[in-house]
């Protein structure tokens, strides 16, 4: 039988430059928007991209996430995507859709 996969995927424009972003997530867990993630792993620098993953086991649900900031014409582009895997998914599907709901917007709030 196969396991359930859900998607979600979020993307904002924002006019904050990307060293803001970068001086920011050296430390995630100071942000209150990403104490709500779970697994954080530290910030990778890959060409002029920050990414920022996660990753999760709960009730046999596996949870990966992450979070790309691009630079873009007018300041940075940010990019996530997560997804969730497993039968217990159907148990947190909600739980996860209301700490990730609006994740960026309250992510650009916090700098």
């Amino acid at each position: 039988m196969k396991t359930p996969v859900f998607r979600f995927r979020e993307e904002r424009l924002t006019d904050a430059p990307v060293g803001i972003f970068r001086t920011r997530l050296a430390e995630p867990q100071a942000l209150p928007s990403l104490r709500a993630c779970p697994g954080l792993r530290p910030v990778e620098a890959e060409g002029e991209e920050l990414v920022l993953r996660w990753h999760h086991v709960r009730m046999g649900a596996v949870e990966d996430g992450t979070l790309r900031v691009r630079p873009a014409e007018t300041g940075a582009h940010l990019l996530l995507d997560g997804r969730l895997r497993g039968w217990g998914a159907f148990l947190l599907l909600g739980w996860v859709r209301w700490r990730t709901e609006r994740l960026l917007t309250r992510l650009v709030r916090d700098l």
